[in-house]
Order: C-alpha cells, then sequence, then structure tokens
C-alpha cells in the first residue's frame, strides 16, 4: 500500500519506509505551490528553500525548487545547508512570503522531511494547515498533475551573514572575550557546522564539525546527554569552560558545565530566562508551556515578571513572542527564543545568551546553576516517557479519568488543569501532568517535588493506579 503524505502544523517527516521519496517531496512542493499561488494572486511570490545536513536534503531542496518555479512562484536556495531558524529569520526580515526547509530536526538519520513557514517566519496555525492539507489530499491521487520541469540553474542565496549581523545587536561579543577558559562546541554533524566560528573567540574549540548525514554514534542528532559523550569526554581533558550542542537544524541548545555535567534544559531556561530580564532591566512575561518546572515562577516573581503557560509544542509559544506579549520563550525540549528576533526556537542566539550570562556574571556555568537554585529553590522534577501495548488504550484512558480520585481519597489534591493532558496540582507544592502523544501508545508523565524520593512515591503511585508495569 503507498505511502500517503500527512501534514501536520509544521509540515511533513517521514522515513523510506513510511513514505520519503522524491514523489512525495514533489507532491508536498506542489501543494504548497498552490497554496501560495491562491492567497497571492497579484503579489510578488519570493520563497525562500532550506535545508539541512541530512541524506538527500539538498537533492529534495532542488526538487523543490524545479516544482516552485514551474509554477511561476520565484524560489531561492541556501548555498550551504543552513539552520532552520536561520532560515526563519530571513523569512520575518525579508522580501520572502514563506519558507521552506528539508530537514527532520532531532530526528534519526534515516527521517527527513517537509517544513513550512509563512510570511512571518512562523509555523502555520491549524486553519491554514488544513487548507494544504486538503491540496496534499488532492495530489496524493493525482501525482500526474504536478508542475514540473527541469531547471538546471539554481538561484543560491547566502543568509547566514545577515542573521549575524542582527545577532550582534543583541549580543555584545566582546563580552565572550572575558570567558576564562576554551569554549568547546558540538555541532554533532548537523548544519550549525561552520557558522560560530565567524563569532566566537579565537581559542574556542568544535567537535564533529564535519557535515555527515549518518550521524555517526549516537541514535539521532539531538543535544541531550547521552548523545554528548564526546563533549563531555573533551571537557573533562582539556579543562574547558563550558560546552554548547546543537540539534540537526539547530533550533535546540545542550548545554554541559565545566565539570562535564548536564544542565537540563529546565535549568538553563531558568537560568536564561532570569539572564535576559536582568539585562533589559525588565518586567515583561516569560512564556513557557504546562511541562516546565515551577522555578521559573519564582524567577518571574523577583524580577517582578509574570508566567503565561501554554499547551506543550512551540507553535504555541511563538504568537506569544510575536505579538510582544513576553520577553522570552522556552520549552522543556530545549528550544529557546527572544522577543523581536524570530518567534521560532533559536539554539545558535540561545547558546549565545549563555555564554553572554557566564562572561558578565564571571560565572562558570555550574556556579550559575547554584546561584539559581540558591536564591529560587531547588526542586525536584521528572520526566517518565512510557508506551503501552495499543489495546490498552481505552482501559488506561479511562483509569486516567479517574487519577482525581486517587488523589482526592488523600486530601492532597487541590486543583486540576486540562491545558495539555490532565494536571493535578497537590499539597506541598507537588504536581503531576499527564499526557497522552497523538502519535503512538505512549503517556508522558511530568512530575515536581521537593525531593526525588517523594517523585518516585508520586510516580509509583500514578503507575499503580493506572496498572501499568514500569
Amino acid at each position: 500500500m503507498k505511502n500517503k503524505v500527512k501534514f501536520g502544523t509544521d509540515g511533513w517527516r517521514a522515513t523510506p519506509s513510511t513514505g520519503l521519496s522524491n514523489e512525495n517531496i514533489m507532491i508536498c512542493a506542489q501543494s504548497f505551490s498552490d497554496y501560495i499561488n491562491q492567497k497571492n494572486i497579484k503579489d510578488q511570490k519570493k520563497i525562500l528553500i532550506g535545508y539541512d545536513t541530512r541524506k538527500n536534503s539538498k537533492k529534495y531542496a532542488e526538487l523543490t525548487y524545479q516544482v516552485l518555479e514551474s509554477n511561476n512562484i520565484e524560489a531561492f536556495v541556501t548555498s550551504r545547508p543552513t539552520p532552520t531558524p536561520i532560515c526563519s529569520f530571513h523569512i520575518k526580515h525579508s522580501d520572502k512570503i514563506g519558507g521552506i526547509i528539508i530537514t527532520a530536526s532531532h530526528n534519526s538519520k534515516d527521517w527527513n522531511g517537509f517544513k513550512i513557514r509563512s510570511g512571518d517566519g512562523l509555523s502555520f496555525n491549524e486553519k491554514e494547515t488544513k487548507k494544504i492539507e486538503k491540496i496534499v489530499d488532492y495530489y496524493s491521487d493525482n501525482n500526474d498533475k504536478i508542475k514540473y520541469k527541469k531547471i538546471t540553474k539554481i538561484k543560491k542565496i547566502d543568509i547566514i551573514e545577515s542573521y549575524l549581523e542582527a545577532i550582534r545587536s543583541i549580543i555584545d561579543f566582546d563580552n565572550l572575550e572575558k570567558i576564562n577558559k576554551t569554549i568547546c562546541v558540538d555541532y554533532m554533524h548537523g548544519s550549525v557546522s561552520g557558522i560560530l566560528e565567524k563569532v566566537l573567540p579565537a581559542n574556542t574549540r568544535f567537535l564533529r564539525e564535519r557535515l555527515d548525514h549518518s550521524f555517526p554514534n549516537m541514535e539521532q542528532p539531538e543535544p541531550i546527554l547521552k548523545n554528548l559523550t564526546p563533549l563531555v569526554n573533551d571537557i573533562k581533558d582539556n579543562m574547558i569552560s563550558v560546552g554548547i550542542a546543537f540539534d540537526g537544524d539547530g533550533d535546540r541548545l545542550g548545554v554541559v558545565d565545566e565539570n562535564g555535567k548536564f544542565q537540563n534544559a529546565t535549568d538553563v531556561f531558568a537560568i536564561l530566562s532570569n539572564h535576559i530580564l536582568k539585562k533589559y532591566k525588565s518586567s515583561e512575561s516569560i512564556g513557557t508551556t504546562v511541562t516546565m518546572p515551577t522555578t521559573i515562577e519564582e524567577v518571574a516573581k523577583r524580577n517582578k515578571s509574570k508566567i503565561f503557560r501554554t499547551p506543550v509544542g512551540f507553535k504555541n509559544l511563538a504568537p506569544l513572542l510575536e505579538e510582544s506579549k513576553v520577553i522570552f520563550a522556552g520549552e522543556e525540549s530545549g528550544g529557546y527564543s527572544i522577543k523581536n528576533h524570530v518567534s521560532d526556537k533559536d539554539g545558535i542566539l540561545s547558546a549565545l545568551l549563555y555564554l553572554e550570562c557566564m562572561a558578565i556574571n564571571n560565572c562558570k556555568p555550574s556556579d550559575l546553576l547554584k546561584n539559581i537554585q540558591k536564591e529560587f529553590g531547588v526542586k525536584s522534577y521528572q520526566r517518565v516517557d512510557l508506551k503501552f501495548n495499543e489495546k490498552d488504550r481505552k482501559k488506561i484512558l479511562l483509569k486516567l479519568s479517574d487519577l482525581h480520585k486517587n488523589f482526592s481519597t488523600n486530601n492532597s489534591l487541590i486543583e486540576i488543569d486540562k491545558t495539555d493532558g490532565i494536571k493535578f496540582f497537590l499539597t506541598n507544592d507537588e504536581w503531576v501532568l499527564i499526557r497522552e502523544s497523538g502519535t503512538e501508545p505512549l503517556l508522558r508523565i511530568y512530575i515536581e517535588s521537593n525531593s526525588e524520593e517523594q517523585i518516585n512515591r508520586l510516580k509509583n503511585k500514578v503507575l499503580s493506579f493506572l496498572e501499568i508495569e514500569f
């Protein structure tokens, strides 16, 4: 059976076994072309096409270019593999009315995708996505209607220098020279490779800078601890001040301190939020999702700021940045961004903000975290990803709907929030959030408490009630 293209908010991702092919890339390109032509009848139509370091990404980008040009849309392909946030920034701050990025972000090597962006450099909203989905469905059954002519001369564009120039208005790069010891950057073979050499101190070390679509020795190019062994070892062996790492398309940041210890994205978010509020002497609000620990509320309170919480996904935070309702936004997967820049998560800017925070405070990364914990308290936090058998889905969801009764019997339940999944606020400043994955039989369980022991108690209580073995 032929694998049909299933479009979502950010576009489409697949592997060769689930439909990744020239034909389906062309279906996506033709559908996006129709959408652009229907929406912009008289306007000048210019579209940016970017791509990452994955296998066939450049080929798919050029194939997309040929379909767009065949539909009378002027297209430009980035001159090299380019991070998603740089593409989003260029679209927002240029004459482009939209964009396409061939990437699967942090997915494993077999994946690739067709990510779409609006003229603001944002993910499309649900209403517009549904319009594109209908067109995709049509061409999935009528691919002979796709317009395509072979074009050998492809217009290329370098968008990196203009991005870095804009970053200079946010980051004082002279400050970074104050960092006492060497910085180490782990590119993880992704599309950020070769970019930070242009702005970081001359003695900065770079790891895994070779572009490699196989992403060797890692499950997927995601900057999490299990994928950062080369960075951790280099820090320990060479007295490095800090390590920073990026996912495949540069929209996520990972930080390793001077001792080789990985800093969780939730801690990095608290450090960056506090830094930005102090840097701009601002009391503007901070945006985050319902899954982020409550330390951020304490950071906001101390800076006379407030917190906006949204469902999971940066697409829900982006409008807050775009409408200047928040000065900074971030999610627990390691994606952050600042207003008046681009309302899309940006690992590069986030890394530079972290380095700036180190330089201004003359602090080691471990001290930055200790200072946050000393000023705002220490809480324990854990996420559990729990797979279950598909045949048990109804039973588990039914049990989940009754979980509040279990908490109520102990008089520990204070409030329930259903912004995304079910979040139970309990006594002693504890909470438990359970969300169902929309794509696979998986529950994500988030717990915050005052100790690891208490977290494990709550975790076991939930799992026992749901009758799931873990």
